[in-house]
């Protein structure tokens, strides 16, 4: 993530997880498989660095990210 932002292509790390997942929902039509891709994925974070608690600001974020709202194009 922090490459795609240093790049400049994206403005946030809302808008590169978003278009991440567009782009995953157009590669995978099958929900076990898209669930057995994010465990994997969510794993291999998880062991990449110690873990930092939770705090109610990212689990926030996290639910706008997942469900922008009504009008929303994305």
């Amino acid at each position: 993530m922090r490459e795609q932002l240093a790049s400049g292509r994206f403005r946030s790390e809302d808008e590169v997880i978003r278009t991440a997942l567009s782009l995953l929902e157009g590669q995978v039509s099958d929900p076990a498989d898209l669930a057995a891709w994010l465990k994997q994925e969510i794993e291999r974070g998880v062991s990449s660095r110690p873990a930092a608690p939770a705090t109610q600001a990212f689990w926030d974020r996290l639910r706008r990210i997942a469900d922008p709202g009504p009008g929303h194009d994305g």
